[in-house]
């Protein structure tokens, strides 16, 4: 494969992982707070399945406004270890929910300067108040006992490239700036290490992909008295994914739980993906309806097919109601002159 064929199938498969991402958040969006007796009670027996607009476009949640400032902090070139850049950008991201936070340096971030960038679309608690603390949380140093979904729906972006390490690792390290139980960062590091394969590996089903995964973040996490646990439920998700089951809600919130927390959030999209893992408007359609976190859910699974089928699947009619197009593609450019300079 010559060189530039090579870079636009990574600026596809990178495009796809944005895009659908950000199609499944604003598709769950307008339900994230609503039990599934009432989505289908307002959009009738099956739930919601199609993309609303909000005024004139449909609108993202914070879980893309967070994936874009990853981008951005990934992109900035300064000597700074990538969580570090991270960590940065998301002190930016915290500015335009109306926090007040100081940096330690001058950051330059183009986000920050787009208005609807600055709205608040229900950001987390966990993450607001770890970027006030004024600390960076790690690994190793644990800023709190969180595992909430604030950490995984984020990190899709640490798989575009390994210009900076070990995704799987990159993407665990992102998410410990703000959640500190593993549970919280494993999943992260999963999400990014699957992105990554899925742009990177050898065209194979996606159920192998993710398998292979679940193995590399186990060798890598394995000393974690939670790497037992969450090694359970994703297995049980895939198993589920190829079972006679009842309507997918029933499924998932009887199974996987809600998606609040990091290793429901992702064994969910798991399921989802590989229940539909040619259709990616079917397989959203079933991340959203539930009871639970169904933005996060919907962003993360659309992160993991999109990077898998590319910008051909995505539902051109949901593309071109969604706000913020111009600003994704600008990070997107941004992040392939990173894999371009490698």
């Amino acid at each position: 494969m010559q060189e530039k064929e090579k870079y636009q199938m990574i600026q596809d498969k990178i495009s796809g992982c944005v895009f659908a991402g950000a199609l499944g958040d604003a598709l769950g969006y307008v339900v994230e707070f609503d039990l599934y007796s009432s989505i289908k009670n307002k959009y009738g027996k099956d739930g919601i399945q199609d993309l609303l607009r909000t005024g004139e476009e449909a609108i993202i949640s914070d879980d893309t406004q967070m994936t874009l400032f990853t981008m951005e902090g990934m992109s900035v070139e300064t000597e700074d270890e990538v969580e570090e850049k991270i960590y940065l950008s998301y002190l930016k991201w915290a500015q335009t929910q109306g926090m007040s936070v100081k940096l330690p340096c001058d950051w330059p971030s183009r986000l920050a300067m787009v208005p609807k960038m600055n709205c608040r679309r229900a950001p987390g608690n966990t993450c607001l108040y770890a970027l006030t603390s004024g600390k960076m949380g790690t690994i190793q140093e644990p800023i709190n006992h969180s595992k909430g979904c604030g950490g995984v729906m984020r990190t899709a972006p640490l798989g575009f490239t390994d210009a900076y390490g070990l995704p799987l690792l990159n993407g665990a390290k992102a998410a410990a700036i703000t959640h500190g139980h593993p549970l919280g960062w494993i999943p992260a590091g999963m999400l990014s290490d699957i992105v990554f394969k899925c742009i990177y590996g050898e065209k194979k089903p996606l159920k192998l992909i993710i398998e292979e995964s679940l193995a590399d973040t186990k060798n890598q996490f394995g000393e974690s008295e939670s790497m037992a646990y969450f090694e359970q439920l994703i297995k049980k998700a895939i198993a589920l994914s190829e079972a006679a089951c009842e309507e997918d809600a029933s499924t998932i919130e009887k199974e996987l739980g809600g998606g609040w927390v990091g290793e429901e959030a992702l064994a969910i999209a798991i399921y989802c993906c590989l229940k539909y893992p040619d259709d990616i408007r079917k397989m959203l359609i079933a991340a959203v309806n539930h009871s639970g976190d169904s933005d996060s859910t919907g962003a993360v699974a659309g992160n993991i097919l999109g990077a898998y089928l590319g910008m051909d699947a995505i539902p051109k009619d949901w593309l071109d109601r969604l706000e913020l197009v111009d600003v994704m593609q600008e990070q997107i450019d941004a992040m392939m002159k990173i894999i371009q300079r490698e």
